[in-house]
């Protein structure tokens, strides 16, 4: 009787523990994911990085790896195809990319408040505005989407395209040409004008960075993204992953210096004057009134159309992109997340 009470009472533990257990794993499960960023690894971003060291996204139940990326026309391809859970790309480049190819992917979070396209230059070379690049050289790239939204730049400045020499050379030359003085201005994304400054200043000039947003060009910049399919199944996946990237963008905003210390952490190959300098830029996208008053991923609907109907004139794009297919606020917390700004 007793070695039968004895079997059973080991039963009822074996099942309690069983069951404990199956309460408890959730808690300690993570969910595989990964993240395509739309570049070379840089201090913009620092956001995604601090959100894996700090524990925001473990804290979310997420195990996020993080792949450098290729271009933003590449991202929405990885993010589309499902070799990315979630991508970090350029909002006309993602328009683009629905209107041409009908690419299923959505826009589940903004993150630059402004597009970084743009113009960097010396101020040695007299360029002070848009009209100034006539009568100057131009370095760019083959294609890309600050070469792609040129025209509508120059038409918006009253700037005559013919008047300028465009020096069309690989990207990764911008720098020499720049400062050997083969060109007046490049073609480059504004965030990284710390890079340029830094150089600039070991050989006594003076780096300076006109956006395509500053002038009569507001639009939007990076997003993150889904897959249609990922949006329409796994909300709750996207609502964490959106979540804890926002504390990490916050925290990285409000810790500067502990945030370019946890980039130089976990990639040591930065220059630390630099990372600091394109941490600094994406503060400065987001000093919106916008942001200011909605926190960080907040979109104005009547921006996104502008920003929609600058691409699709610009680029002569087959079809209109209907906003429903561009964009969802379904995933944003409910509650806005802020910065300080303090830095």
């Amino acid at each position: 009787m007793i070695s039968s009470i004895l079997t059973r009472s080991r039963h009822i533990l074996a099942i309690g523990a069983a069951i404990g257990g199956l309460a408890i794993a959730p808690a300690w499960a993570q969910t595989d994911v990964t993240l395509a960023l739309d570049w070379i690894v840089g201090g913009t971003h620092a956001p995604y990085f601090v959100a894996k060291d700090q524990g925001f996204y473990k804290d979310a139940g997420l195990n996020v790896t993080i792949s450098r990326g290729f271009g933003s026309g590449d991202t929405v391809k990885r993010v589309a195809s499902g070799t990315s859970d979630f991508g970090i790309a350029d909002t006309s480049t993602i328009i683009a990319a629905m209107a041409n190819e009908k690419i299923p992917v959505k826009i589940v979070g903004m993150i630059y408040d402004k597009a970084t396209l743009g113009i960097i230059y010396l101020e040695e070379s007299g360029i002070k505005k848009p009209k100034d690049l006539e009568g100057r050289s131009l370095g760019r790239s083959a294609s890309g989407a600050s070469v792609n939204m040129l025209p509508a730049f120059l038409n918006a400045n009253g700037v005559d395209r013919s008047k300028i020499k465009e020096v069309v050379v690989d990207a990764g030359t911008y720098m020499p040409i720049l400062m050997a003085g083969r060109v007046d201005a490049v073609l480059e994304q504004s965030i990284h004008l710390s890079k340029f400054q830094k150089v600039a200043s070991e050989q006594g000039k003076k780096a300076a960075a006109m956006r395509y947003a500053d002038y009569g060009m507001p639009a939007y910049g990076n997003a993150i993204i889904v897959s249609n399919d990922t949006a329409q199944k796994k909300g709750d996946l996207i609502k964490s992953f959106v979540e804890a990237t926002l504390k990490g963008y916050a925290w990285a905003l409000d810790h500067p210096d502990e945030a370019v210390g946890i980039m130089m952490k976990n990639n040591p190959e930065l220059d630390r004057e630099a990372t600091r300098g394109e941490l600094a830029a994406l503060s400065d996208i987001q000093s919106s009134e916008d942001v200011k008053q909605h926190g960080l991923s907040y979109i104005d609907p009547k921006k996104l159309q502008a920003t929609r109907d600058n691409v699709t004139e610009v680029l002569l794009l087959p079809r209109v992109v209907p906003m429903e297919e561009i964009y969802t606020a379904d995933f944003l917390p409910s509650e806005p997340v802020h910065v300080q700004m303090s830095q």
